[in-house]
């Protein structure tokens, strides 16, 4: 459990989160996913109930959109830092 919730609530709020915070947009997730923008249609609702194949995809999705942003600012740390050299 985390703060009192089970896993599943804890990843359905983790989604919702990512979109609510401008992460990325429900298109690009559902693209991310392999699911269709309609998966999405309500999950701003706290009783909104995916099911377990839907959330494992959009876990999936958000893991590999959150490890490519790292990668990408990794990146552009190690460029500027390169440039600063030169």
């Amino acid at each position: 459990m985390v703060d009192g919730m089970d896993e599943i609530t804890f990843q359905i709020r983790r989604v919702q989160r990512f979109v609510d915070g401008q992460s990325v947009t429900k298109t690009k997730l559902a693209l991310t996913a392999g699911l269709p923008i309609t998966t999405l249609i309500g999950m701003e609702s706290l009783d909104w109930n995916p099911r377990s194949s839907t959330l494992r995809a959009l876990v999936r999705a958000i893991d590999k959109l959150e490890s490519d942003a790292a990668k990408k600012k990794a990146r552009d740390e190690l460029r500027r830092q390169q440039e600063a050299a030169a």
